[in-house]
């Protein structure tokens, strides 16, 4: 990818030129190794510019762009980089972001995992995640997380009294209602698993899956589900999520700590 140019710079005779040639040479350097690996037809393409405008433009013409997590521009403590986040959050394809020492390829061994909770992002995650297991030969890990409400914020918020003056009757009361309502969020969980697996199922009937249930924090329990998987899939956002984010708070943090690659799904 040429290198944005100053205006001082750019005045110079033959600079942009230049920069173009070698970021053509960049893109072709690529050509042999990428066929070591298929053989499908490659191309190399050296643009002009912001690396992360050039890459979102071009995913509006792909089905699945893929990036390194960090470019050796980016400072050692930072964990993503810069145009890895822009690319995630305004590319309209998949985008599928991959780390320095990859780890094998699904199969038997390096499950696909992934994210799933209701939403449609969620729904769109598990497709492509299982499409892409089933075409390796691999299996699918499902994880879906849960959280209890808060009991001191459930416990004012059931009453208008102040907290002092309810009754142990009225404590008790509130209690078990919060023990119901931790059970149904716990069951609704377990039906969002198991809708995805009947899901994936019917699609893929010879496709192995397995669920994992987890209480707590949605991107600890992906990462966790993770620690043999070959890569992960989750949607660009979740029920959670506001509305306008181009890309959600669970995604951004299991694109920062995964240690595989994360496929990130519209």
């Amino acid at each position: 990818m040429a290198r944005p140019l100053s205006t001082r710079r750019a005045a110079r005779p033959g600079i942009q030129e230049m920069y173009l040639r070698r970021a053509q040479q960049l893109a072709e350097s690529g050509i042999p190794r990428a066929r070591m690996f298929t053989d499908t037809e490659v191309r190399a393409s050296g643009q002009p510019g912001d690396a992360a405008n050039a890459l979102v433009e071009g995913a509006d013409h792909a089905t699945l762009l893929v990036i390194g997590h960090r470019t050796r521009g980016i400072l050692p403590d930072i964990i993503l980089g810069s145009v890895a986040f822009k690319v995630t959050s305004h590319a309209t394809c998949p985008v599928a972001v991959v780390r320095k020492s990859p780890r094998p390829l699904p199969s038997d061994k390096f499950p696909v995992v992934v994210g799933v909770d209701g939403s449609k992002f969620g729904v769109r995650a598990l497709d492509e995640a299982a499409h892409l297991a089933a075409e390796t030969n691999s299996f699918l890990r499902i994880v879906v997380a849960w959280k209890r409400p808060n009991w001191d914020l459930w416990s004012l918020a059931s009453s208008l009294r102040p907290a002092d003056n309810r009754s142990l009757a009225d404590q008790a009361a509130d209690e078990k209602i919060y023990q119901q309502v931790v059970a149904d969020t716990s069951r609704q969980a377990e039906t969002i698993a198991q809708q995805a697996i009947d899901q994936i199922q019917q699609r893929y009937p010879d496709l192995r899956t397995e669920s994992v249930i987890t209480e707590g924090p949605a991107d600890q329990a992906i990462l966790a589900a993770a620690s043999d998987a070959s890569m992960i899939a989750v949607g660009a956002r979740g029920l959670g999520d506001l509305p306008g984010l181009q890309i959600g708070s669970i995604s951004r943090k299991v694109m920062q700590r995964a240690e595989c690659a994360v496929y990130v799904v519209r």
